[in-house]
């Protein structure tokens, strides 16, 4: 939770341009990733559905972790469409061995960015659905934010994320389907976790 992001020239880029590929939230999320703030100063800012957001445009190529001791949201080079930084050249005009800015997220910086936090929250759970079902389903999406919204027992939440998952299926496709059934089981409390996996959903649960 003390991970800070910035934005990757894909996000600078998604933020003057506006394609609407993100959800307001998402948006409001990218735009805070200024190098400075940690995740749990985002969750303080706008709640723990930032989590989830901060997860979505990681995996995206939006925003990457900070290394340590830089601290800075500067500008991060283009990649060439030869998928290799810049190059320079030596005094004898070989090139010279130079980072490059890679193209996707490396998988442990993405895991230790959005690790989730210690104390698993059936809060988290229910944004992260809100936020998922509106951006999958749109307009379809009215019933199964008001069956969210009126759980209010652990029991009728998880029957509440099933319906969810089942119109996502349905109408999203099973990747979609899997993906936020995944993310949501890096949220759920641990004494929820093994019923809602066995639930009405769990042949695409945790495949890959």
């Amino acid at each position: 939770m003390d991970q800070v992001l910035r934005k990757t020239s894909n996000g600078r880029n998604e933020q003057q341009q506006r394609s609407q590929q993100l959800t307001a939230r998402q948006r409001h999320v990218l735009i805070l990733c200024d190098g400075r703030r940690a995740l749990h100063e985002l969750c303080a800012l706008m709640g723990e559905a930032a989590l989830a957001c901060a997860h979505d445009l990681l995996a995206m190529g939006m925003v990457e972790p900070v290394p340590a001791g830089s601290g800075q949201d500067g500008p991060i080079p283009a990649v060439p469409a030869s998928g290799r930084g810049p190059e320079t050249t030596t005094d004898k005009g070989r090139p010279a061995a130079t980072g490059t800015a890679p193209s996707a997220v490396p998988a442990s910086q993405l895991a230790a960015a959005v690790a989730p936090p210690s104390k698993r929250s059936v809060a988290l759970a229910r944004m992260y659905m809100f936020d998922m079902v509106e951006r999958l389903l749109g307009p379809q999406s009215g019933p199964a934010r008001a069956h969210l919204r009126a759980a209010d027992r652990p029991d009728a939440l998880l029957s509440a994320l099933q319906e969810c998952l089942g119109l996502i299926d349905e109408l999203a496709g099973s990747d979609q389907a899997g993906k936020v059934q995944r993310h949501l089981c890096t949220m759920l409390p641990e004494d929820l976790l093994d019923v809602f996996q066995r639930g009405g959903h769990a042949d695409f649960a945790l495949s890959a």
